[in-house]
């Protein structure tokens, strides 16, 4: 059937076919070639402008550096030339001066608290043979760990200069040294050695350049000596007088300027140089990938462009088409037969027939497709490799025969990823399949751009599993340590660029052969763990001295514990999140991850018994299911987010009810207590010992409940007691007032207050 339409198909040209001809040469031929065009354009004038932009940061890098060297190239000038270090060469009981030498020391130690760069100052008589550090003090050289430093720096064949010594570039430093006495020998006597850490000129770069993967720097001595490097962090002090870029640096006259070439790896790039005073030469090579991604939103905005007008000629085509043709009813008939199995008329020539057999072509090989997706669902060695790394199959022999069966490597290098969402408790269970299905599809799509292999697959809940071996045949096997912390940098930044989800990545160790992959899972699960006390990274690796590093001995913050209680019991919310987080840098510090939240536990424990002593009871309590939703939190700040926000405002919410209940019930009693004594002088002070409160606070919750104060309530009172005996009772005024407590007067006042006349004109109107 195939095979017969698509003869046909090639037999004749359709209406359809020419207006989609016609509207690909009409739209998308003048688009792309106007795309083009402007490209180049735009490439040409972005490439100016990144010269410009470039060159920029590079003169003003080179400022800053130069400036930062200089401070110290005259500083130590400054030093060398002073009378201390002056007569310390002209003095022969120097060696036994402890003061000149604790003033020199001193001299040398406020210099290096000034400059922050300046890491150690050294200080070497070789007359005396003694050294002075700012680190080490007053040192014999023959004594001196670094000696080796002082023999290499001496024999500098110039007055002063920058460079690696032996040991001090073994821990990170580049070193300037000037031969002593400046002035008054033409022999070297000593030296002033200063030790700058190089890390503080890769941090100026960073502040300079934001796309450092493709930007290098260099610094080339005056004399071919590359000082410092961003690319060549093992080989200090290279010799680079030969390299082909230095020499056609220096054939050119201009202090700065471009040249085009390769880097390292024969890719195309972009030198930038600038020359300074001293004759050093400052280098910015520029990858192509860094100007590739300045360009690369032309290509997609080209793109788009074509893929927009192409579905609007696309749009247009099939309005015109619905004018000259109605085909919806034929194909609403064809539709209908498919459903019914029914037999469809051969090819011919006709337009509409041969849709029908384009239908019924498609309709097989759909039918053809699902019956090969219930052949092969669910995956099998998906299946497999799971419950290996999850350990549920662990015999050896039977590894090694599914691996043969389903073509898996066996014996290779494999290590285990866990990628897991932070604040997963805040997805519903529905969402979780299509929460792991994309990030599963992510981490495929970045798997073999980093040169990796392997399997990914969920895992239980929002868990998603990552097998990984090395493609790279460079590698004898390996897993490249940076390639793979570089694809799991790229996950967690893709997947919070795509779902805008924070996740949190756990690496277990490398281990030989597919058998080993479930301890490097449950290091994977471990490494996760971390995040409980490490908050810097959102990659965890699976550390073997990790538990070596726990301290000895933790004790439990009994005080601040009680700190917490008493806080809320008083309804400070904002002191009681302060003492919280203090609680939580205590417990973090223990760094297990056990001991943090059994902490939490103890807490949770505190604040539950805090509750119960109020008169709430223990199963109101536990209805909330707080010990469940504290074990659902993984981080320290997930917990501690936890308490501020579901529990304290929870107890706050309790107390109060508890606490309003309490006065309702005071608020009762002296409502009874009125009533049953109206007779009596009834005073505010006793009832507030009868309920036990103060009375003013009872005369503050009294209004709260009941709107008005107590002394209104008490004449309210009176004054219906009054009506009720004017009307009921054949008593006199004076026996009324006696009735309920007041003179004659003050009844008279108080009743013509609240109902506007005498109780003599009230008896008159209402009997």
């Amino acid at each position: 059937m195939k095979y017969r339409v698509a003869e046909n198909s090639r037999k004749r040209t359709t209406y359809f076919r020419r207006v989609i001809w016609l509207v690909f040469l009409s739209v998308c031929i003048p688009v792309v070639l106007i795309g083009s065009i402007y490209y180049k354009l735009s490439v040409s004038h972005l490439t100016e402008e990144l010269k410009s932009q470039y060159m920029t940061s590079l003169k003003s890098f080179m400022d800053s550096t130069e400036d930062r060297l200089a401070t110290i190239e005259y500083d130590s000038l400054q030093l060398s030339g002073s009378s201390m270090v002056r007569d310390s060469f002209l003095s022969e009981s120097f060696k036994n001066d402890y003061v000149s030498q604790g003033n020199l020391l001193d001299s040398m130690i406020t210099r290096k608290n000034v400059h922050p760069p300046v890491q150690e100052m050294i200080y070497y008589n070789d007359q005396n043979g003694i050294v002075l550090s700012t680190d080490y003090g007053y040192v014999q050289k023959n004594q001196y760990s670094y000696k080796a430093d002082i023999d290499s720096g001496f024999s500098l064949d110039k007055q002063a200069g920058w460079m690696y010594l032996p040991n001090a570039s073994s821990r990170g430093y580049i070193s300037f040294v000037r031969l002593l006495p400046v002035i008054g020998s033409t022999q070297a006597q000593g030296a002033l050695i200063t030790h700058v850490k190089e890390e503080t000129l890769s941090q100026q770069f960073q502040k300079h350049y934001e796309s450092s993967d493709y930007i290098h720097y260099r610094i080339i001595d005056s004399g071919g000596v590359e000082l410092f490097s961003s690319s060549h962090f093992d080989e200090h002090g290279m010799d680079v007088s030969t390299d082909p870029l230095y020499q056609q640096i220096l054939e050119i006259e201009a202090s700065s300027g471009i040249i085009y070439g390769e880097d390292e790896n024969g890719k195309g790039a972009l030198h930038l140089f600038s020359k300074t005073l001293n004759d050093r030469v400052y280098v910015t090579s520029l990858n192509e990938m860094a100007i590739a991604e300045q360009l690369g939103w032309i290509k997609f905005v080209i793109l788009y462009t074509v893929l927009i007008f192409l579905v609007i000629g696309l749009i247009m085509s099939y309005i015109c088409s619905r004018f000259v043709y109605n085909p919806v009813e034929r194909l609403i008939q064809q539709g209908k037969k498919l459903t019914e199995k029914q037999h469809f008329p051969k090819a011919s020539t006709n337009e509409f027939e041969y849709l029908t057999e384009c239908l019924h072509s498609m309709h097989e090989q759909a039918e053809s497709l699902n019956k090969h997706l219930k052949i092969i669902e669910p995956n099998v060695r998906e299946q497999f490799i799971g419950k290996v790394i999850k350990g549920e199959i662990w015999d050896k022999e039977r590894i090694q025969s599914e691996c043969k069966t389903l073509q898996i490597e066996e014996d290779h290098m494999y290590t285990v990823l866990v990628v897991t969402p932070e604040k997963a408790y805040k997805f519903l269970r529905e969402e979780w399949p299509l929460t792991t299905f994309a990030i599963t599809n992510i981490m495929k799509e970045l798997l073999h751009k980093y040169e990796l292999s392997g399997y990914i697959s969920n895992g239980d809940g929002l868990e998603i599993i990552a097998l990984v071996n090395s493609n790279d045949q460079r590698s004898n096997g390996y897993i490249n340590r940076v390639r793979l912390n570089r694809f799991a940098e790229h996950t967690c930044n893709e997947v919070k660029k795509c779902l805008s989800l924070n996740v949190s990545v756990g690496i277990g160790s490398e281990y030989s052969g597919l058998k080993k992959t479930s301890e490097s899972y449950q290091e994977a699960l471990l490494a996760l763990q971390y995040r409980m006390y490490k908050t810097s990274s959102p990659i965890n690796y699976f550390d073997r001295n990790e538990s070596s590093k726990k301290q000895t001995m933790f004790f439990y913050p009994r005080d601040l514990e009680v700190e917490i209680l008493d806080y809320l019991n008083k309804g400070e919310q904002e002191l009681t999140e302060q003492s919280l987080k203090k609680f939580a840098d205590v417990v973090r510090a223990s760094e297990s991850y056990n001991l943090i939240y059994q902490s939490y536990h103890v807490l949770l424990s505190s604040i539950i018994r805090s509750i119960e002593q109020k008169g709430v009871g223990l199963l109101e309590i536990m209805e909330n299911n707080w010990f469940d939703q504290l074990k659902s939190r993984q981080t320290t700040d997930e917990i501690v987010d936890w308490f501020i926000e579901k529990l304290f405002p929870l107890y706050f919410e309790i107390i109060e009810e508890n606490q309003s209940f309490d006065r309702r019930i005071a608020v009762q009693k002296v409502w009874q207590h009125v009533k049953e004594n109206i007779g009596m002088n009834i005073s505010l002070t006793e009832c507030a010992e009868l309920v036990g409160m103060s009375p003013s606070y009872l005369s503050r919750i009294f209004r709260r409940e009941t709107g008005i104060s107590f002394v209104d309530y008490v004449k309210q009172c009176k004054v219906e007691e009054a009506k009720k005996l004017l009307r009921d009772k054949e008593l006199n005024i004076i026996e009324i007032a006696q009735k309920v407590g007041y003179s004659e007067r003050n009844l008279s006042r108080v009743f013509k207050q609240a109902v506007g006349m005498s109780p003599g004109q009230f008896r008159s109107e209402h009997r």
